[in-house]
């Protein structure tokens, strides 16, 4: 072998992960600035830039359906530098599958946004999220839904994947300012929790924002069904809640705060209606500095926390401890909490629990025969009214931008939201609580959903005589047409990518090509050279 021969070897070695450096570079990317539909599209290391900038619509509608992720996942972020829009994005995802990868939602959402996400199935790798908000910045009338959610990880296996995982990013996080996260019929299996903030520092909604979990889930989960990681703040007409939700089959309860909580100026704190199988309802860990200092837990302002309608072993406080531990001007609410199969009735029953409760409520919702107003906004809210009969208590908004049933500042799912609405939709599994009549969000098999949310037929329709022959399709770059069409695409051949049914180049795939092109010509003079 001559001299050069090391040489040579060490140059084609370098070509080699130059060229398969330059042909993975294969990301899609696709920047949405009016309406978008896609139908029964894969997902791999895809990202979709919302810039609204340039649109002269009032709304701007995203309908992703029948998707598939996988691999690399789905990114959806906005546009870094835009500039703010009149235009409202509507966004929905329906019936989405997620195989060992994930959804991102990344950094800040456009503002007067309505993300809703329905109805995704998942099994997931043991450190896998299902969806990761990294950064996640919800502000100005911004709201994201994550609905009808069940997500599998190994059984036997050291899971530390939730459903949704909060979690620090390049921007500052948090809800605020009208916005909102809301989490329903979510159900994670064998994974850590349903929700995770871990964001490094403290998490606010503030200002008329919400976050809550209702109808939540959790089988086997090695953390809380809630697990918050830090600091937790909630002012100026906001709400946290947990509501309906079950801990099944394991015993890390429901929910765990491992940083303080400040409540303030009207805003409310609740968890009600859940229930832990076995063991303990919480975890506040006691000194978080000096372990002789109790659990940071203040409430101020007028504002209400509430523990209704909760039932485990324990309420999982510590012996000496308080919660909240302070409360200025403010209202601590139990009712109906059975601890140990005993159900605790008066007030000092509570504290002897380690809940510092003041007022305790009926079956009704009232306290001395006056509505305590136990499940509202208080900064949104008139006074509690008087108990008429056997009626239930309910919330009554102090002006019509309120929003029932409990006067937030923010729709809540909860005004409409019944888990055993009747569908109608035919050959329709799981109707739109929104519009149970008319829109469907889970097929039953053998039909697939169109883009009014309705249910066809995924089979073509034979008969003795005849046989339905789906138009040639013509599309340019298209491998397969849209049900009935020969001219609109619903998916697209690589490396074109789909956009509104037609095929358009992918800039980052003829880049990653250019990049492989230009990889190989340095290659062969180098080899050249090495001559």
């Amino acid at each position: 072998m001559g001299p050069f021969a090391p040489r040579c070897c060490a140059l084609a070695l370098l070509c080699s992960v130059l060229v398969l450096a330059a042909v993975l570079v294969r990301a899609e990317s696709f920047t949405v600035t009016r309406d978008v539909t896609m139908s029964s599209t894969s997902f791999d290391d895809y990202t979709m830039v919302l810039d609204l900038s340039s649109s002269s619509a009032d709304v701007v509608t995203v309908q992703l359906i029948n998707s598939q992720v996988s691999g690399n996942g789905l990114t959806i972020k906005n546009a870094r530098g835009s500039t703010p829009s009149s235009a409202r994005l509507s966004m929905s995802m329906a019936i989405t599958t997620v195989a060992q990868s994930a959804i991102t939602l990344s950094g800040v959402m456009p503002a007067n946004s309505d993300i809703r996400i329905v109805a995704t199935t998942s099994s997931l790798a043991p450190a896998q999220s299902l969806f990761d908000f990294s950064g996640l910045a919800l502000d100005s009338n911004a709201t994201v839904m994550v609905e009808n959610t069940a997500v599998t990880w190994p059984k036997d296996s050291i899971n530390t994947g939730s459903i949704v995982l909060i979690s620090a990013g390049s921007n500052a996080v948090g809800i605020k300012n009208t916005a909102a996260l809301f989490v329903l019929n979510a159900t994670a299996i064998n994974g850590a929790s349903v929700v995770r903030v871990d964001t490094q520092s403290s998490f606010p909604i503030s200002k008329g924002a919400a976050l809550a979990v209702d109808y939540g889930r959790c089988e086997r989960c090695s953390s809380a069904l809630v697990s918050i990681n830090v600091p937790l703040v909630v002012d100026a007409s906001s709400l946290f809640r947990v509501a309906n939700c079950k801990v099944v089959g394991a015993s890390n309860g429901l929910l765990t705060s491992a940083g303080s909580i400040t409540v303030s100026d009207k805003s409310a704190y609740l968890i009600y209606d859940s229930a832990v199988e076995s063991g303990a309802l919480f975890s506040f860990p006691a000194g978080l500095e000096d372990a002789s200092e109790a659990y940071p837990f203040a409430v101020s302002g007028g504002s209400t926390v509430s523990f209704l309608n909760l039932k485990g072993s324990s309420t999982g406080v510590a012996a000496g401890q308080s919660v909240p531990n302070s409360l200025e001007q403010s209202n601590a609410i139990g009712g109906g909490c059975v601890i140990s199969d005993k159900e605790l009735r008066v007030a000092s029953e509570y504290r002897s629990h380690g809940l510092s409760v003041e007022t305790v409520v009926d079956s009704q919702g009232a306290s001395s025969g006056t509505c305590a107003n136990a499940k509202c906004i208080p900064g949104n809210t008139k006074p509690g009214a008087t108990v008429s009969g056997t009626e239930l208590c309910t919330c009554q908004c102090s002006s019509t931008k309120h929003h029932s049933p409990f006067c937030t500042s923010v729709v809540d799912p909860m005004q409409n939201y019944d888990p055993n609405v009747w569908c109608t939709v035919p050959d329709c599994i799981t109707c739109d609580r929104l519009d149970p009549s008319n829109r469907c969000t889970e097929c039953d098999t053998g039909y697939s959903l169109t883009s009014d949310y309705q249910c066809k037929a995924i089979t073509t329709i034979t008969t003795t005589t005849t046989t339905t022959k789906a138009p040639t399709c013509t599309a340019p770059h298209c491998s397969v047409c849209a049900a009935g069409s020969g001219s609109i695409c619903s998916s697209c051949r690589s490396p074109y990518t789909l956009s509104n049914g037609v095929c358009v180049a992918n800039t980052n795939i003829a880049a990653g090509a250019h990049t492989a092109t230009l990889a190989a010509a340095v290659c062969v003079a180098a080899a050249l050279y090495a001559l």
